[in-house]
């Protein structure tokens, strides 16, 4: 789960062989390579002379299998043949569109997308761009798994939080965690286990999808709504998605514009704009609340075992503090 909007740019060294390697495999002649991200993948954005920005994803050592990426960037290039707002894939002068770093790592060549993130300024009108957005995704995924284009087996974001660490006792306590909030977590997952296996997995709610699709990785430029990093993409329930954009609308972290009076509003553009592309999966009101509860744990985990300090984010140690107010009873 990559917070993009917490990232400031800083010069790197690692930015040096950029302007080689691109003009070696893509023939790309770089005015400018300015690293924008460095958290999970590496991004960076590029200035070309004569055309439209680009962006080159330099994947982390963990990400080995090509096949998983494959999968990504063959639905890219297809939502992009589809004309929505999303990355699309380049392909380099041998006619390959993933490539090695000179340290081994694998990278991409994409699309700059353009647009403004949006937070205070949200409204239902949005949402339902989104909704249609993440419909369309879902349909163009649908097709290319019926074609055997989609052949790999991971799952969406990973595999989200240890369900089972939290239902079963064995998530030792966090100090920064309050006992009562710790006590909610573990009959959250206890009651989410069950619920989630009682999902269905047919093609209606489950297929190939974005996984990470909150608010900071949503644009908007005129009347589109796009989406960027496809990087934890994978197999998983449509609803997922859906949880992932309603997420912090409901539960915004500290220092984000309070959604609250326009939540429900929120909530109802965006299944409005998603069954305008696609039908909704049967059973989607559920699924959404027990996906947004499984991205609350995600993300309790994700500030408890990945940041290397609880003051990483400002917002860290209130949002632990509050953990026990985001589950159901």
């Amino acid at each position: 789960m990559n917070d993009f909007a917490a990232f400031r740019p800083t010069p790197s060294t690692r930015a040096k062989p950029v302007h080689s390697w691109l003009a070696e495999f893509y023939g790309i002649d770089v005015a400018r390579a300015r690293c924008v991200a460095r958290l999970d993948c590496e991004i960076y954005r590029l200035t070309v002379p004569g055309r439209a920005d680009l962006a080159l994803r330099i994947y982390p050592p963990r990400i080995v299998n090509e096949t998983a990426i494959a999968d990504e960037v063959n639905w890219l290039v297809a939502l992009g043949a589809e004309g929505l707002h999303v990355p699309t894939p380049q392909p380099a002068l041998d006619g390959r569109f993933i490539q090695r770093w000179p340290d081994g790592r694998l990278a991409v060549v994409l699309s700059w997308v353009d647009g403004r993130l949006l937070d205070k300024a949200l409204r239902p009108v949005h949402l339902q761009r989104v909704g249609r957005l993440a419909g369309a995704m879902h349909r163009v995924a649908e097709r290319l798994v019926a074609a055997g284009q989609v052949v790999g087996q991971r799952l969406g974001d990973g595999d989200g939080p240890d369900l089972g660490a939290w239902a079963d006792g064995s998530r030792p306590p966090h100090p920064a965690l309050p006992p009562a909030a710790h006590q909610r977590v573990q009959a959250a997952a206890r009651r989410l286990v069950d619920e989630l296996a009682g999902f269905p997995r047919d093609s209606t709610a489950w297929g190939f999808i974005h996984a990470d699709l909150h608010p900071w990785n949503l644009l908007f430029s005129g009347a589109a709504a796009g989406a960027i990093d496809f990087s934890e993409c994978g197999w998983g329930h449509h609803a997922l998605d859906l949880a992932a954009t309603l997420q912090y609308l409901k539960h915004p972290a500290v220092g984000n514009h309070d959604h609250a009076p326009l939540y429900p509003r929120h909530r109802a553009a965006l299944l409005e704009g998603y069954a305008q592309a696609r039908p909704l999966p049967p059973g989607i009101e559920r699924q959404l609340d027990a996906y947004i509860e499984v991205r609350m744990v995600n993300t309790i985990e994700w500030v408890l075992d990945c940041w290397p300090t609880l003051d990483e984010r400002p917002w860290g140690r209130g949002f632990l503090q509050r953990a026990g107010e985001f589950f159901a009873d």
